[in-house]
């Protein structure tokens, strides 16, 4: 053994080693530094690496076997021992690995001391952007002037936004596939723990947009975005998908699937699967096949389903309608399809809640409404394809029954399992809102916070929800935070109004409400809202009156709303009334989300947070209320 060691060491083959491991390393680093500024794509880096390391083996046997002589390269065993230079050669080797091992000390005190310095240094210029802007929220100037210029945030890098695929059919008529295809990808994607995916509401309002790609990432603060396109005939379908960088524009992932229309199911749950991989994230192969999965093996159900996706992304009542029904024929053509089961639930259980913007959408009784809703999300639960989907099911129907305390904890373990699902996050403060959970409440806001910088629809969830916590001065702030970050997003705008107002920031309000006001918006039935409060606010009582008098008779919740801030107690009672003596209590707990509802004149209310054991603490006075109405008017 010692003799072999003594003839690796003459051989110079230890030498080798060493030389060849310090010579590839600062390749690699160099590669890894110089490359990305010549836009050269990722996979060239990795195979210089596994060039690299198929090498070695090679070069330690070229050692061994040949040596260098001053006539050029010899077998070692052709070279007389008194004329071999081995010795020098060695010598000449490990100046060699010490200047090496001087560079990769270079490196490692570059990386360490200067380039790491400039990363922080950066970093802390753009999370103490936010900081910044907080505490001018704080200072005298912002009262004066709270609009500023948005604040840039630093993109995590596992973050993706699914951008509307685009159709390139012959007829052009399946864009319902390109933007359903979308949108399941997006909602599987977001069943990865470690992946954060900008919410569909988001991503969505750039379907046919010229953007670039960098523009519109730092828009939605992701670092990384999803674009296709899908071309299909009767018998063919063609997709195509592209992950980009958009640091730089690289291609991460791309692929191309031409197949036969009946195999669009695994092309969507190949697309998850690839994605997630392409992104690093942490799921192991079984799980990323759990997240992947669509739910049913019938692609005439899956049809039928997408169709009815691409219908509800669209928030309008009418297609909200359509989108119904087509869930229905897709449960009546795959009756263990769990996720068309628990879409035409949610459909129910959004009508039975008047304080939401697409209910009052049918005439049924809401015992039936219930009834409906009861029948799918049981299925839904029977047919889970995982547990964590039974238990976000299960929550669904706590809710519904009013069980707040178990409806809280489901929607705690879900959102756990789910921290990127934003309608988990929803849910969640919802329902710690019913259960007047501050402890919840303030826990889950704390924990989206840093997602609300970087993504519109988690901040929009933020604020929605953030004016009911305890420390009204820290909603505020943040809200002008989310303000100053997307000043452009009107429905989030409409939420940060409210919670200055909570604060009584009322010249602030003044100001997102001007800018609310100068963005187009649909004419609904919650238009009023905003500036009905900041008169209130600002005294102006009769416009407020004013606006009731235009409200019709069924706009219930917006009714309710400017009767409390009217101060009129007993009529925003009368007019829920109906709702007590129909007996339809969980139409009533939708007002629990609200500091100021009082449910003490409701006994059926009552009895539900008595069984809950809650206790809801007495109702706020609204501080941006309307001053009482003058004696005689």
């Amino acid at each position: 053994m010692n003799s072999f060691l003594s003839e690796l060491r003459r051989r110079n083959v230890i030498r080798m080693a060493g030389l060849y491991l310090v010579g590839a390393w600062l390749l690699v680093q160099v590669a890894g530094t110089v490359l990305p500024m010549f836009a050269v794509p990722e996979w060239v880096a990795r195979a210089i690496v596994i060039v690299l390391a198929l090498g070695f083996v090679p070069a330690l046997v070229f050692s061994w076997v040949f040596e260098l002589t001053p006539g050029g390269l010899k077998r070692d065993e052709e070279v007389p021992h008194g004329q071999s230079i081995a010795p020098q050669t060695a010598r000449r080797m490990d100046r060699m690995i010490v200047i090496g091992l001087l560079a990769v000390v270079a490196l490692f005190a570059a990386d360490r001391f200067w380039l790491r310095g400039e990363r922080e240094r950066g970093s802390e210029s753009v999370s103490g952007s936010g900081d910044a802007v907080q505490a001018k929220s704080e200072s005298p100037e912002s009262d004066s002037d709270p609009l500023s210029v948005p604040v840039p945030i630093a993109a995590d890098s596992k973050t993706i936004a699914v951008l509307p695929f685009s159709d390139f059919s012959p007829g052009g008529d399946q864009q319902w596939f390109a933007d359903g295809l979308s949108e399941e990808i997006l909602n599987a994607l977001t069943r990865t723990p470690d992946l954060r995916v900008s919410a569909r509401t988001s991503s969505f309002r750039y379907k046919g947009s010229t953007l670039g790609i960098p523009k519109i990432a730092a828009e939605l603060g992701v670092a990384h975005v999803l674009e296709g396109s899908v071309r299909s005939t009767p018998q063919r379908i063609r997709v195509t998908a592209q992950l980009i960088r958009a640091a730089d524009g690289f291609h991460v992932w791309s692929e191309n699937y031409d197949r036969e229309v009946a195999d669009m199911i695994e092309i969507q749950e190949d697309l998850a699967r690839q994605i997630a991989t392409a992104m690093q994230t942490s799921m192991d192969p079984e799980a990323l096949a759990d997240m992947a999965q669509v739910g049913t093996r019938s692609v005439e159900a899956y049809q039928a389903y997408i169709r009815g996706v691409a219908k509800s992304i669209l928030q309008e009542p009418a297609d909200f309608k359509l989108a119904y029904e087509l869930f229905e024929q897709a449960r009546g053509l795959d009756p263990t399809f769990a996720g068309a089961h628990a879409r035409a639930a949610a459909f129910w259980l959004e009508q039975l809640d008047p304080t939401t913007t697409l209910s009052d959408l049918t005439d049924l009784a809401p015992l039936e409404m219930g009834r409906l809703f009861n029948e799918r999300i049981d299925l839904a639960i029977r047919h889970a394809s995982s547990e964590i989907d039974r238990t976000g099911y299960r929550a669904l129907k706590a809710s519904r029954d009013l069980r707040l305390r178990e409806a809280t904890r489901l929607h705690r373990a879900f959102f756990a399992k789910r921290p990127g699902d934003l309608e988990a996050a929803n849910r969640l403060l919802r329902g710690a809102s019913y259960a007047s959970d501050q402890a919840v409440l303030t826990q889950t806001l704390d924990a989206i916070w840093p997602q609300a910088q970087r993504r519109p629809e988690f901040a929009l969830a933020h604020v929605t929800s953030a004016y009911r916590r305890l420390d009204k001065r820290k909603a505020a702030d943040q809200a002008l935070v989310l303000f100053q970050r997307w000043p452009e997003q009107r429905t989030l705008l409409y939420q940060i109004h409210r919670a200055l107002l909570w604060d009584n920031r009322v010249e602030q309000a003044a100001a997102v409400l001007e800018r609310w006001q100068t963005l187009a918006g649909d004419e609904s039935q919650w238009l009023p809202i905003p500036p009905a409060r900041q008169a209130c606010a600002e005294g102006r009582r009769a416009e407020v009156e004013n606006a009731l008098a235009q409200l019709a008779n069924d706009d219930l919740a917006p009714r309710w709303h400017l009767l409390t801030l009217l101060g009129r107690s007993a009529d925003a009672v009368e007019l829920l009334q109906p709702l007590e003596r129909e007996g339809n209590t969980y139409a009533l707990a939708g007002f629990l989300v609200y500091p100021n509802f009082d449910p003490t004149p409701f006994p059926s209310l009552m009895q539900v947070l008595e069984r809950e054991k809650i206790k809801r603490p007495p109702p706020l006075a609204l501080p941006y209320a309307c001053p009482p109405a003058k004696p005689g008017s």
